[in-house]
Order: structure tokens, then C-alpha cells, then sequence
């Protein structure tokens, strides 16, 4: 097999596996906090905005 093939394989490894397990856990997430609005989500925002001191 040649380093090319190699390549091409290891990339396509890295691809499936960024299209299975990464997006679709951000995307859970995000669905988690736009349907529950958990309070920590709140809180955290509103740390964000506010100035510090």
C-alpha cells in the first residue's frame, strides 16, 4: 500500500469520526440547552455580560 493510500485512508478515519461523535454531541447539547434553558446557562451568560469589579 502506498503512502498515499495511507494518507487518504487516515484522513478519511479522521472525517468519519468528527462526523460521528463531534457534531452531533455539540448538537445535542445545544438542542439540551435551548429546550431545558437550565439555570447554570443563565447564570453563566449573565457572568459574561457583567462588568468586572
Amino acid at each position: 500500500m502506498s503512502l498515499q493510500k495511507r494518507i487518504i485512508i487516515a484522513i478519511g478515519i479522521i472525517l468519519v469520526d468528527l462526523g460521528i461523535f463531534f457534531l452531533p454531541l455539540t448538537a445535542f447539547f445545544l438542542v439540551y440547552v435551548i429546550i431545558y434553558n437550565p439555570p447554570w446557562v443563565k447564570d453563566f451568560l449573565e457572568k459574561l455580560g457583567s462588568p468586572v469589579g
